[in-house]
């Protein structure tokens, strides 16, 4: 949720506001999709498994693959929000 305008131009309640939408959107982040992500591949590897016995090493890397690319728009969507936090500072 980058913006047009510089955080420098905008008013402090404008920031303000700006900053609280974007830490709903982490939020709203990391419980729609890391959390999910994240049970995804902890069901594929652990001893007890729901959806299969065995399943391929390909399902493995791919669960792993989709949770690393979530962690990783999580880290950006933070650090817009540090840098936000930076400037209300």
């Amino acid at each position: 949720m980058r913006l047009e305008r510089p955080a420098r131009r905008m008013t402090l309640r404008e920031v303000l506001t700006h900053a609280e939408k974007c830490a709903r959107d982490l939020i709203d982040h990391y419980q729609g999709n890391v959390l999910m992500h994240t049970s995804d591949f902890r069901d594929l590897n652990r001893p007890v498994r729901r959806r299969s016995n065995y399943p391929t090493l390909l399902a493995l890397q791919n669960a792993l693959q989709r949770l690393e690319e979530a962690t990783d728009e999580a880290l950006v969507m933070g650090d817009y929000l540090l840098e936000q936090l930076e400037t209300i500072r």
